[in-house]
């Protein structure tokens, strides 16, 4: 292991940057979401984010030049990453939110695994060893231990539809890593986006749910920050892993439940159990010793 590995540490970085942003994409596209629906919420942001990202082909240049089977995986990408929007959203209405957001936080499982499968990434015991402690960190962040019960004892519609966002995600995650290093962090968020788009508006042509109801100012500027956040935190994720390890940067990425716990307490007064301030400790020290070690 070289001390202080360059890509590691671009990944680590990437991966909190784009975490923290997902995540205040995410509490305003909740928000957002009760106003409008869940399907006018998906199309606007992709159609935003788009909007947002177009420039960017033009400042660096990007080109089109791909083959068959990327397209295969832009199509799997775009139409994953609908799937799993509409699968974690009703698992989270379904409930319970507080077994549901520890097992969605257990996706890098996924990641890793595929990572190491089919992008022959390797990865040394001492690492596994410490993105095992950061992943029960960030479980840890989430979980209530009196909720413990409920993952063995109950499994509800709401708790398996979790088990199976936890897995999408994992996919989706790896498969937008995998893309980066084939053609680029562009290209990866760019082109899933455009297709992505194209399904929201079906959906919402066919549930005759059309994007312009029920739309204010207010929430037209809400739309253009929840965009502007998802298509960083994206592009985030996308170039850390192009520079680094898919592996890597899926771990540090899963630092966002940090988000609404610290907008819990700053916004709504809300008091951190033990549990959490350890978990936090354990993940951000785990962060950075792999950073160290690796």
């Amino acid at each position: 292991m070289n001390l202080l590995d360059k890509s590691i540490v671009i990944s680590i970085v990437f991966g909190i940057l784009g975490a923290i942003v997902i995540g205040l994409a995410d509490l305003l596209s909740i928000a957002i979401a009760n106003r409008i629906g869940l399907i006018r919420t998906g199309f606007w942001t992709k159609f935003l984010a788009i909007a947002w990202a177009t420039p960017f082909l033009f400042f660096f240049g990007a080109t089109f030049s791909l083959d068959l089977n990327h397209w295969i995986l832009f199509f799997l990408l775009g139409i994953g990453n609908v799937i799993t929007y509409l699968v974690l959203i009703r698992s989270l209405q379904l409930g319970p939110v507080s077994v549901i957001a520890p097992l969605t936080s257990m996706f890098p499982i996924v990641s890793i695994t595929l990572a190491i499968i089919f992008l022959n990434e390797y990865l040394e015991i001492l690492q596994i060893f410490v993105i095992s402690i950061a992943l029960f960190g960030a479980s840890l962040t989430v979980f209530k231990p009196s909720n413990l019960g409920r993952i063995s004892n109950n499994f509800s519609p709401g708790i398996l539809l979790g088990f199976l966002a936890t897995i999408l995600i994992g996919f989706e995650m790896f498969f937008r890593g995998a893309l980066s290093k084939q053609v680029g962090w562009l290209l990866s968020v760019y082109v899933p986006l455009i297709i992505s788009l194209s399904l929201f508006g079906q959906i919402a042509v066919v549930r005759r749910e059309w994007p312009w109801e029920r739309m204010q100012f207010g929430t037209f500027f809400l739309l253009c920050l929840a965009s502007l956040f998802m298509v960083s935190a994206f592009f985030l994720f996308a170039r850390g892993a192009e520079i680094g390890s898919v592996a890597i940067v899926a771990v540090a990425f899963n630092t966002y439940p940090l988000v609404p716990i610290l907008g819990g307490i700053i916004f709504f007064k809300e008091r951190l159990l033990i549990s959490q301030i350890f978990g936090i400790v354990l993940m951000l020290g785990a962060l950075a010793l792999l950073g160290i070690i690796s």
